[in-house]
This record gives structure tokens, C-alpha cells and sequence, in this order.
């Protein structure tokens, strides 16, 4: 009897990718106890873990003083999608968008609302420096930071080109940055940090 090799794994360009309308199918077919959240990257949903302490903890001190920095001139949306296309759909930590009078109830914000998105990172850091970094340059999010919980570290991304961003800065404690999209936004790294 002949035993046959299984079939090589086809390439990524003829996998079937996921959209978010079918991402949204799964959720609705979904047990109501069941409060995993999910994003959808390049066709692919992903799994995301229940925040632990030192994340949530990252995430709440960030997101305060960025709202506290912009004020009442953009939205601060803390961990809520952002719609790239049918294939993305990825929710941010922290994203600060344009203001729109329906504050997003009827939509989602896509690309063109979005000033600046920030990331924080522990367990996820390889996936947010790379498969998000090129899914948020791709869609042209012109500045896009990762926080570094573990190494206390702020990685800066600017000027998406050609599905990439062309400057990448890392900056740690007093070191001040500012946002290029956002006038006035300045902050340094321990600003964005608990005091632990």
C-alpha cells in the first residue's frame, strides 16, 4: 500500500484569507460567555490574550496622559478597531483619531482618521515591531509607536513608503518625543509609564 506525503502548504498568496465581515460572522456565532477579543491582520485573525496587570497597567497610564496632552481636539480610542480594509481590521491600544460628530457609532475610523497609533507591547513585541508595523505602513498611518514594557523602551515609526516606514527611533526615559502629526503632542518615555 502506497502511502502518500502530505500536501505542501500553499503558498501565502493562494490562502484563503479571512475578512472582517466573516470575522464578524465567528463573533456572532460565538458563545455570549466567551469574551476572547480577535483582530484581524493580513487575512489572519489573531487571538489576543486577556491583558495581564503590567500591560493594563502600561495601556491605563498611557492612554491618560495622551488624552490629557490632546484635550478635546482629537479622540483618544483605547483598544477599539481600526478598519483598514476587508482583510485588516487590527485594534490598537491606543489610537488617536480625527473628531466626527457620529464619534464613531455608525463606523469605524479607517486610515485617513487616524493621527497616531500606539502599541504596547510585553508578550507581543516581535508581532507588534513587525506584522503590525508593515500592516500599519501599508495603510499609511503616518506614525505609529510601540511601548516596550519589558525594556521600558518607546519605538517611534515615521514616513510609511512602499509598505514600510522609512525612520525608526527608539527613545527611553526623559527622552522627549514629539508627534508629527499632532501639534503640541510632546511627551517623554517615563511620561507614558507607571511609576514602578
Amino acid at each position: 500500500m502506497a502511502v502518500l506525503s502530505p500536501l505542501p502548504e500553499p503558498p501565502a498568496s493562494m490562502r484563503q484569507r479571512t475578512t472582517v465581515e466573516e470575522l464578524y460572522r465567528l463573533y456572532e456565532g460565538r458563545d455570549p460567555a466567551d469574551t476572547q477579543r480577535m483582530e484581524l491582520i493580513e487575512g489572519e485573525i489573531v487571538f489576543m490574550m486577556p491583558p495581564g496587570p503590567l500591560h493594563a497597567g502600561f495601556t491605563d497610564e498611557a492612554d491618560d496622559v495622551i488624552r490629557r496632552k490632546v484635550g478635546g481636539a482629537y479622540r483618544v480610542r483605547c483598544q477599539h478597531p481600526i478598519r483598514i480594509n476587508r482583510h485588516n481590521e487590527p485594534q490598537p491600544d491606543i489610537a488617536v483619531v480625527k473628531l466626527r460628530k457620529d464619534a464613531y457609532a455608525l463606523s469605524h475610523p479607517d486610515p485617513d482618521d487616524v493621527l497616531l497609533i500606539i502599541e504596547v507591547s510585553d508578550t507581543s513585541l516581535e508581532f507588534d515591531l513587525n506584522a503590525k508595523r508593515r500592516t500599519y505602513a501599508k495603510a499609511e498611518i503616518a506614525e505609529y509607536w510601540v511601548l516596550d514594557v519589558n525594556s521600558r523602551e518607546l519605538h517611534v515609526f515615521l514616513n510609511p513608503w512602499e509598505g514600510d516606514y522609512t525612520q525608526h527611533s527608539t527613545h527611553k526615559g526623559d527622552d522627549e518625543v514629539v508627534c508629527t502629526t499632532i501639534s503640541g503632542l510632546k511627551v517623554s518615555v517615563r511620561e507614558l509609564m507607571p511609576a514602578i
